[in-house]
């Protein structure tokens, strides 16, 4: 416990007194890779009166606070459709075209608090957890393998569309009661919906972002209803059992509006997630060859390409009350910018932090949150990356990078790319 009076928020350095907001934005991870090795960059007083958190030891530690809830829907919102930072969203959006993405927000876990976060929460978690997800590994080898063959031999694939996205949207399109079609436009709709993590949108780019979230609710939805009233669906009857048994203000409104909202890190993050941490391998030949010869070092190659770059690199939290941290008063209310890919690269945790290591630990990394909060899909995330790495590395298959270096998608909360060309072929045993 800090002794003495606790410092105000108001006595940090400031963010915008070392950076511009726009260069800090640019590229979350350069920008907090410089940051974090700076003296007296743990804790920053950031945009809108919140505080950024760079280090990994006060990211874990306000993560699993229970005083630090989730941001709700309506503060996100409103940031999505009027708040400016910098270029702002431009014009205000009509209120009809933006009803799907409240919709969308709404019916998350993410953005419920107290006492609604838990049972909600819970919906997911009971039916994600290691055991429950053994029954899903079939599917994903399955998939991973049609995948393969129908992509080797091309002379160059970009991997981020024609295999991630369409592994992870046909493998949740399987499990959710949705056709291959089905799947394939719901990948078309996640690829629009990237947007969604961008902080600056264009009008016309705000327009195809909630187009793009209303009729992913509708199509994800309805399949759902549909497919959990055939009630043949272990899945859709473990989590609507769980629904049903909740009565707080503020629930989801049904299984198909459930599963849309909060299955869409499973259409959309778990494939930034493959792309990423495929791209840290074939990137590092000695690494690669490595898990080629021995697959037991798939798992280290999802934690370090995950690690270096997370798929979620920065997100919001929420003071519920007041908090000390560190000596640090946070006044209730105060808007907490957890910034998971400074975290994941502090050299107070992590030795030479930008290299990419196999044989490094697998401790202390905040690629999924931690708490409370600690993502419920972390699991099966885990096993279809490491799914697809398997199939990637067996002995008859031989991937590499093609043309020039891929580029991130710049201001935006998410670690991607705009694309990730790749040759895939089979070889001789």
């Amino acid at each position: 416990m800090h002794s003495g009076q606790p410092t105000p928020m108001t006595d940090l350095p400031a963010l915008d007194d070392l950076m511009a907001f726009d260069e800090f934005s640019r590229d979350f991870v350069e920008t907090a890779r410089e940051l974090i090795r700076r003296e007296g960059t743990g804790l920053l007083k950031g945009p809108e009166n919140s505080l950024v958190v760079l280090r990994n030891k006060d990211v874990r530690a306000l993560a699993a606070n229970p005083a630090v809830g989730n941001m709700p829907a309506d503060v996100l919102f409103w940031m999505a459709t009027e708040m400016d930072l910098g270029s702002g969203p431009g014009v205000k959006p009509d209120p009809e075209q933006t009803a799907g993405f409240g919709q969308f927000l709404r019916n998350q876990v993410f953005t419920s608090n107290p006492p609604l976060h838990q049972p909600s929460r819970n919906i997911l978690v009971r039916q994600l957890m290691p055991k429950k997800i053994t029954r899903f590994a079939p599917a994903a080898q399955r998939l991973a393998e049609e995948l393969v063959k129908e992509c080797a031999g091309r002379e160059q694939i970009d991997f981020s569309h024609e295999f991630a996205g369409r592994f992870v949207t046909r493998f949740w399109a399987e499990q959710l009661g949705l056709s291959r079609d089905q799947a394939a436009h719901v990948q078309d709709l996640i690829e629009e919906m990237n947007l969604t993590f961008l902080l600056s949108r264009s009008p016309e780019q705000s327009q195809r972002m909630f187009s793009a979230v209303a009729t992913y609710m509708d199509v994800v939805g309805e399949a759902v209803r549909q497919a959990w009233a055939k009630k043949d669906n272990e899945l859709l009857l473990g989590m609507a059992a769980d629904l049903a048994a909740i009565d707080l203000e503020g629930e989801p409104e049904d299984i198909g509006t459930l599963v849309a909202a909060n299955f869409f890190d499973g259409f959309h993050t778990v494939g930034v997630a493959i792309v990423n941490v495929v791209y840290r391998l074939v990137s590092d030949e000695a690494a690669h060859a490595q898990v080629r010869a021995d697959q037991a070092l798939v798992a280290n190659a999802f934690f370090e390409g995950t690690r270096l770059e997370s798929p979620l690199m920065v997100s919001q939290r929420l003071a519920l009350q007041d908090v000390e941290h560190q000596g640090v008063l946070i006044p209730a209310g105060t808007p907490i910018v957890m910034v998971w890919a400074a975290a994941n690269r502090d050299p107070e945790v992590f030795t030479d932090p930008d290299s990419y290591q196999l044989t490094r630990p697998i401790l202390h990394g905040t690629t999924f949150g931690g708490g409370g909060h600690l993502c419920p899909g972390r699991n099966v995330a885990r096993m279809l990356t490491e799914t697809v790495v398997t199939a990637l590395t067996a002995p008859d298959i031989d991937i590499a990078l093609a043309g020039d270096e891929p580029a991130w998608v710049p201001h935006s909360l998410m670690r991607h790319m705009t694309a990730l060309p790749l040759t895939l072929r089979r070889v001789n045993k």
